[in-house]
């Protein structure tokens, strides 16, 4: 039924598109065409995420029957996220902070994955996969890092990605514990992002009572979401749980290469993977009618613009002179009421020159939140072995923490610059223009290696270090001799035991300190950087927008007299001329009539399509 839908929608649009170049309105044409072409282009993004060893990449390779396609390790987090969509052959692309290239789908364990190669992990923002599978057609599966990782960057890049995802397919387990509550923290964050959110039970091939699990999984959110997110509670509870098995579903792909489909289908339908791929087809569905919805929309305003100026027609050859005279006067008040606006587009432009501090603001704001959790970790780092581990995942995990940061900055930026500028546009009575700054790059923020080794320990310092021990020294030397003899020999031991502990307590507060100043000037030249990248891009957004405003306003000025000019010549016209125009325009009305109804009508199917998703 929605193909179907989708199928009139799309007839309806190219009757709209030729009654507009028939009437002369190429511009009008031009705007359904470019709706159409952003409605064709855009896909049905789903991002798969959940904690470790929850069975995402094995469930994502099922979906596409190609078994070790994407990073699987029981001790293996995905390290950047991979994006899988339709392409005509198998291929993956790596993209970095600042330069993209092709790798054989073999290596991709090499870049996307902790058990990878570090040099060629290094750096690496995403994974782009094609291949030719019918289930990818229009949809990006996004594969992604773990939201228990030890890498506090990791988890913040899972959240970021949810920034432009249609749906979440959230993994659990049936052969390890339930749900656990850094599990349902996540979901209450992801949930702020993306309302579409789906549980999926995988691994319940080897479980006999995963049904339990499930049942107790369910009682743990239901708990949650009452003492900690009530406000999701529709999201939340009322999502499927899907019971999959991944093993199940290789099994059945096995079968069916050796062309035994009967034993295939039968493993394929207690594999559960037949509910996945609906859902997955049935997201990729929902976004045809949703942008279908918005084609019917553009055939409405164009259809409204056509049947004014055929009214204006119907009107100005008229054999009643009071008509024309009433329908002239009509666009002369128009064309005082633009002259008005435009004097006043001026003074409404003043406040978006202060977007660009707004954006300081929002980078701060994110930078001092980003860094938090690394200032509470360098503060539990109370032992030299704790120090260096914390070290050598340190670089990587600021550099995903600030790529997170930036996903969430981008999509807060565009949220409030796109309501000033489309609140000017509207106070000019224009229509709102869609602002994205997604595809802006992410400026290098790293350009220096954030590195720091532990500081070697220096030469004791006789009148700070020295002269205290060898007090202490003597004195407990002194106190242990009344008692044993052997004191003299036990004091200095102790106190040198003391001046080893205390130097190391030394070196940790060192390091620490170290540690702080070098996260604080790489989030403020981080912060500094971006801020400086979207200024610039807000920048360009006002540029942009005025400038389509000021064409706007030129463009219904030109329109207005071009009506106004028009209506004169039929009035002026001979009765044979005004007769011709009249029967023209009102039977162009009378398909005007038709079509918006049309309109009017699938506007409502979809609602109640989309509705019934």
């Amino acid at each position: 039924m929605s193909a179907e839908l989708v199928n009139r929608v799309l007839r309806l649009a190219n009757e709209v598109n030729t009654l507009a170049k028939q009437a002369g309105r190429p511009d009008l044409a031009q705007v359904l065409a470019e709706v159409a072409a952003r409605w064709k282009e855009t896909e049905t993004t789903i991002v798969v995420a959940g904690a470790q060893k929850r069975g995402k990449s094995r469930l994502i390779n099922a979906l596409v029957g190609r078994p070790g396609l994407l990073p699987v390790d029981a001790d293996v987090a995905t390290n950047c996220y991979l994006g899988l969509r339709r392409g005509p052959v198998l291929a993956a692309q790596v993209n970095r902070a600042d330069e993209s290239f092709p790798i054989d789908p073999e290596e991709i364990t090499d870049y996307a994955a902790m058990s990878g190669d570090p040099a060629k992990r290094r750096e690496v923002v995403s994974v782009e996969i094609t291949m030719d599978h019918p289930l990818l057609e229009g949809v990006r599966l996004l594969d992604t890092p773990g939201v228990d990782s030890l890498t506090v960057g990791h988890r913040q890049a899972t959240v970021a990605i949810l920034q432009r995802a249609d749906a979440l397919l959230f993994a659990l387990s049936a052969q390890d514990q339930p749900v656990l509550r850094h599990e349902l923290e996540f979901l209450a964050e992801a949930v702020e992002r993306v309302q579409a959110v789906t549980f999926v039970l995988t691994k319940v091939e080897d479980s006999h009572n995963w049904q339990a699990l499930l049942a107790e999984n369910r009682r743990r959110l239901e708990t949650f979401v009452a003492d900690s997110a009530p406000q999701h509670a529709d999201v939340l509870l009322n999502a499927a749980w899907l019971p999959v098995s991944a093993k199940l579903a290789e099994a059945a792909a096995a079968q069916r290469s050796l062309g035994r489909a009967e034993r295939a289908d039968q493993l394929h339908a207690r594999s559960g993977i037949g509910r996945l791929e609906e859902y997955v087809r049935a997201r990729a569905a929902g976004r045809e009618l949703a942008r279908s919805a918005t084609v019917v929309s553009a055939c409405a305003s164009v259809l409204a613009a056509l049947g004014a100026v055929a009214t204006d027609h119907v009107a100005g050859s008229s054999d009643d002179q009071a008509e024309p005279a009433k329908r002239l006067a009509e666009v002369e008040r128009a064309v005082e009421e633009l002259n008005e606006i435009a004097k006043e587009r001026r003074r409404y432009a003043v406040g978006n020159q202060f977007l660009g501090r707004e954006v300081a603001t929002i980078v701060r704001a994110h930078m001092a939140r980003v860094r938090q959790p690394y200032e509470q970790a360098v503060g539990e780092l109370t032992k030299r072995a704790d120090l260096e581990k914390y070290l050598q995942q340190l670089p990587e995990s600021v550099e995903r923490s600030i790529q997170a940061a930036w996903e969430e900055i981008v999509a807060e930026v565009s949220k409030l610059v796109g309501a000033a500028l489309n609140e000017f546009l509207t106070s000019l009575r224009l229509e709102p223009m869609d602002m994205d700054l997604a595809k802006v790059a992410m400026p290098r923020v790293w350009s220096h290696e954030l590195k720091s080794e532990p500081s070697a320990a220096g030469k004791v310092d006789m009148f700070r270090e020295g002269v205290p021990a060898a007090a202490m020294a003597v004195s407990l030397g002194l106190i242990i001799a009344h008692l044993n003899p052997i004191g003299f020999l036990v004091g200095p031991a102790l106190a040198a035991a003391v001046l080893v502990r205390r130097r190391e307590w030394d070196e940790v507060s060192r390091n620490q300190q170290a540690l702080r100043r070098l996260l604080q000037e790489q989030f403020t030249q981080a912060g500094s950087e971006i801020t400086l990248t979207l200024e610039r891009e807000v920048a360009n957004w006002r540029a942009t927008v005025e400038q389509s405003a000021d064409t706007a306003l030129a463009t219904q000025r030109k329109d207005l007299e071009a009506r106004r000019a028009e209506l004169r010549k039929l009035a002026a016209g001979s009765a044979a001329d005004k007769l011709n125009a009249r029967e023209e325009a009102t039977k162009r009305l009378t398909t005007i009539a038709a079509l918006t109804e049309r309109a009017a009508g699938l506007r409502q199917e979809i609602a109640t399509s989309l509705a019934a998703q």
